[in-house]
This record gives C-alpha cells, structure tokens and sequence, in this order.
C-alpha cells in the first residue's frame, strides 16, 4: 500500500511539472515558426517596397520623371543622401525580404511528405521561394550594381564580399531556370491565404517565372545576345498572356493591408506629388486617351508639374481616382510589358512568333484597356501617325521605349530601369541640371564604408568611385 502512495505522489509531481511547464509556453509567440508565414511575409515586403511612394523609401516614381514634387524637390533633383534611400532598400531587401525567404526555404525543406501530391507541393513551394529570391536580387543588382550574395544572409559573417553583377545574374538565372523545371502547375503549391500573388495558382507563377526569365534575358541582351535569345526562346511558349495574369499582390480596403501609395497619397493627408510636366507633355502631344484616368483636369486640359522643382500643388493636374484607391493593385510585371518585350525580342532578330508591331500594339492595347479605356481608344490611338509604328520618329529602341515607359507608369522602378536599357529620347533633366546627372544606379549604403569598408571599397571603384552615374553591366548604350 505504501508503494501504491509513493507512485501516486510521484505521479501527481511528474504531472504537476507539466502542467508548470505548459504555463512558461507563450502560445502567441511560437518558438518555431512555419515556412508558409514567412514567405508570405517576405513577398509582402517586397511587393509593399515596389508600390510605396514615400520619399524615404521609393523615388522611383520621381526618376522614371512620372511624379513631380511639391514642397521638398530633393529627391527629384537625386539627393540620395538625406533621406538614406539606398540604405533603406538595401535593408529592407536584405532583412525583410531574403532573410524571410531565406528561413522559409530551410523550414519547408525539413517537412518530410507522407501523402500522395506532397512532395510535389513542397517542390513547388520551394520553387515559388526561389522565383522570388531571384527577382529580388535582380532588383538588388539593377539598383546597385555589384551586391552580396554569396555571402549574404549568413548572421555569423558580418562583412560579405560583394559578388559582381554579371555573377548574379548569371547565378540567378540557373536558379530561375531550375525553379522553372520544377515548378508543377498539376499539383498545389501555397495555398491560397499563404500566397498573396496567385492565391494558391501554380499556373500563375509559371507564367510569371517565364516572363521574368525573358525580362533578364533582355536586360542583357546587349552583353550576351545569344545567352539571351536562348533565354528568350525557352521563355516565350509560357509567358503572361492577359492583363488579368499580372504579377501583383492583391491589397484590401482597409488598414493594415492597403496599398502603401493610398497610405501615402490619401491616409496621411499630404499633398506632395503632382504628374510631372515630362510624362504629361508627351501624352498630350499623342492625345494619349491615359490621360483621362491617370490625371485629374486642369482649366479645361492636363498640365504637369515642372520636373526637378517645387511645384504648387492647387496650380496643377493631380493624379487620378485609380491611384487614390487602397485596394489598387501592386504590379510588378504586367501584360503590356510582356507584349513589348516581345516587340524588342523580334527586332533583335530572336525567332519569336509574330511581328514587332503587332507586339506593340498588343502592349499598347493592353496597357490602355487595363486601365479602363476601351477597343476604340486604342484603335484611334494607335491610327496617330506619332503612335503607329510605321511612322513614329526614332529607331525601335526610340518607338518601343517611349510606349514601354508609358506603359509603366504605376511602376517608377521598371520605368526606370526602361529608360536606362533603351536610352529614348522624353527624360528632361531638373532646371540647372544635365542629361548626365539623372541617375542610372543607387550609390551604396551610407553605413556600408563604415560597417564593411574593405568590401565596399572594391565595389566602389569598380564604378566610378559609387558615382549615381556609373552603370551596371547591362546599362552600355
């Protein structure tokens, strides 16, 4: 009997204990997160870094000269340094975006598959991640230039060396193609709360995969032509082929989950921005139908802010409703640009199907009808003699570029990156200022000489001392 007690009072402490223990969990706050979060996480950041407009962050809306500013003209006249946008991006990229990433690859890379379609889920999540580590670093190396990789991402080793650009690209694009073979559109991926692109569709991503293999072939496209039409005919049976296939995250309209340009143009109540005076000008002189959603009327016609200046808010056109909304999508690779791309593929000689204008056309179309113009829009458009691409002015780097950049016109970045690669004609530089200051790359972080002096410095001189005017690899015109 006394036995029978003393295991029942053990019993009773070994329970106790337990129960105790249970108590120190703090079930709110897990110690081990799952790889599905994280990669939600981290594509949010990204997307939220391409669609904000505040100035401590994404000028880009200002060098792609689609935005003037009001009160403060720095960063329209390419202060970089004030505001610290370079290191902002570099460690929003880095942090919030690879590192999430980064962690949600080694997390799903541990789930041992039991069911029937699993492995071929956790292929396709890991797939997805990669796709989105490489478009990531492509934005890294086409704002910058040279940046870590090879070592990036390690907590142990705090002074990375920097990998050139051409290295990351070329390490990218193997990534990218892997994915791509892997990448199932048969089997489920993310689920639909878990992925805030696709919502769940395998299919969707695979077209996004190929249209940015195509994007980075193009980039390069002057350096390496035959690397690149390789690419681009790998790429081209599986491209977005409708503006409903963009690549954008879906925003909601209500705090926390708007667009971060609704928190920036309408939450916070400021009035900073007015359509610069350089994009307004050209769709006024092609009666570009735009106009009428992009733009808010001025007496009677659209006037743009002067580029590079302090403008006065009430004295000119302002944007128009579809930029006010919070639920505006975040695109980051559309239709329109897909069709263009295409356009430059054929006058490159790559054997892609059909003509460069029917390409761009196509992408002219799209773009108008994405923003709620209509067929006949387009067609009287496109019947302007400044338009059609048997009679507008220039070379096709000069047609292609300008409608591409127009085309771009809620994305500053790749509208930046558009005028770097084609070089058109329709960028003015700020009063006082030169064609040769507008910037074609990000100078380093400000704390990179400090934090990693020996590293930024061999990347500093391979560009002209971190000039803003020096140019990635692929920049050569």
């Amino acid at each position: 009997m006394k036995k029978i007690l003393f295991l029942f009072i053990i019993s009773l402490g070994v329970w106790g204990c337990s129960d105790l223990d249970e108590l120190n969990i703090d079930t709110k706050n897990p110690s081990a997160v799952p790889g599905e979060p994280l990669f939600t996480n981290g594509t949010r950041n990204m997307f939220d870094m391409m669609a904000d407009v505040n100035v401590n962050r994404n000028v880009f809306k200002l060098y792609s000269q689609y935005w003037a500013q009001t009160t403060y003209p720095d960063e329209s006249q390419y202060n970089m340094v004030t505001r610290k946008n370079p290191d902002n991006w570099w460690r929003a990229l880095y942090r919030d975006v690879l590192k999430d990433l980064d962690e949600s690859k080694k997390i799903i890379e541990t789930f041992e598959p039991v069911y029937p379609g699993e492995t071929e889920m956790k292929d396709n999540k890991l797939a997805i991640i990669s796709v989105m580590e490489v478009y990531t670093y492509s934005v890294l190396v086409d704002l910058f230039g040279d940046v870590p990789r090879t070592e990036a991402l390690d907590p142990e080793n705090v002074l990375p060396v920097y990998d050139q650009a051409e290295d990351v690209y070329d390490a990218i694009i193997v990534e990218l193609n892997d994915a791509i073979q892997t990448l199932d559109a048969d089997y489920a991926g993310f689920s639909s709360e878990e992925d805030p692109i696709y919502g769940g569709d395998v299919a969707g991503w695979v077209m996004f995969a190929n249209s940015l293999k195509m994007r980075l072939a193009l980039r390069i496209a002057d350096v390496d032509a035959s690397k690149a039409e390789t690419m681009v005919l790998e790429a081209a049976p599986n491209l977005i082929s409708s503006n409903d296939e963009a690549c954008a995250i879906t925003y909601f309209t209500s705090p926390p989950n708007t667009n971060p340009m609704w928190t920036d143009l309408v939450q916070s109540g400021r009035k900073d921005f007015v359509p610069a005076n350089t994009v307004v000008d050209i769709m006024n002189d092609l009666e570009d139908p735009r106009r009428a959603f992009w733009f808010t009327e001025y007496e009677g016609g659209y006037v743009g802010g002067v580029y590079g200046t302090a403008n006065s808010y009430t004295s000119f056109s302002h944007l128009g409703d579809p930029f006010l909304q919070p639920d505006l999508k975040g695109t980051v690779l559309n239709y329109a640009e897909v069709e263009f791309m295409l356009a430059e593929a054929v006058e490159r000689g790559f054997a892609v199907s059909g003509t460069a204008e029917e390409h761009y056309n196509a992408g002219i179309e799209a773009s108008i009808l994405e923003w709620g113009g209509t067929t006949e829009d387009y067609t009287t458009y496109i019947a302007n003699a400044d338009v059609a691409y048997s009679t507008a002015s220039g070379d096709w780097r000069q047609k292609i570029g300008i409608q591409k950049w127009l085309s771009l016109f809620n994305q500053g970045f790749d509208g930046w990156c558009t005028w770097r690669q084609f070089d058109f004609t329709g960028l003015t530089p700020p009063p006082g200022m030169a064609m040769s200051d507008i910037p074609t790359r990000f100078i380093y972080p400000i704390s990179e000489p400090e934090l990693n002096g020996s590293n930024y410095d061999i990347a500093a001189a391979r560009y002209n001392d971190d000039s803003p005017t020096a140019k990635i690899f692929w920049d050569v015109n």
